[in-house]
């Protein structure tokens, strides 16, 4: 099991709460609640934020997302080119089914790496390049 250690950041409304933290060279943002066009601006803020901790993956946790609409995709797509422009990969974990759903209606599981567990997304390798 996966030690979460510098609890970084908390940000916590009624319908969503964002912790971030580190876990070894990744940084992950846990996302429980609701993700909708009212709060698709602090998810983006939030894992902007991780990004600028120069980690060597980002990886959101979304085992606890109750709701997630087109709005709370876009906002994970737009911080995906972010983190794509600084060659950092951004992956999903442990997407709660209502969120896997969403995921796969959209085919953006085909887009960004998701896996069933916290511990398996922080070991995401990047395939090798080949010339």
């Amino acid at each position: 099991m996966t030690t979460y250690q510098d609890h970084a950041d908390v940000y916590a409304e009624p319908d969503l709460r964002i912790e971030t933290s580190r876990v070894g060279n990744a940084v992950v943002c846990s996302l429980a609640g609701d993700l909708h066009m009212d709060n698709e601006e602090p998810v983006r803020d939030a894992l902007a934020r991780a990004l600028d901790q120069a980690p060597g993956l980002l990886a959101v946790e979304m085992s606890a997302v109750t709701l997630l609409t087109l709005s709370g995709l876009n906002a994970l797509l737009t911080v995906r080119r972010r983190a794509n422009s600084r060659s950092v990969p951004l992956v999903l974990a442990a997407p709660s089914p209502t969120a896997r759903r969403l995921l796969r209606i959209t085919g953006t599981d085909l887009v960004l790496p998701v896996y069933p567990s916290l511990d398996q997304a922080v070991r995401h390798r990047r395939p090798s390049r080949r010339v």
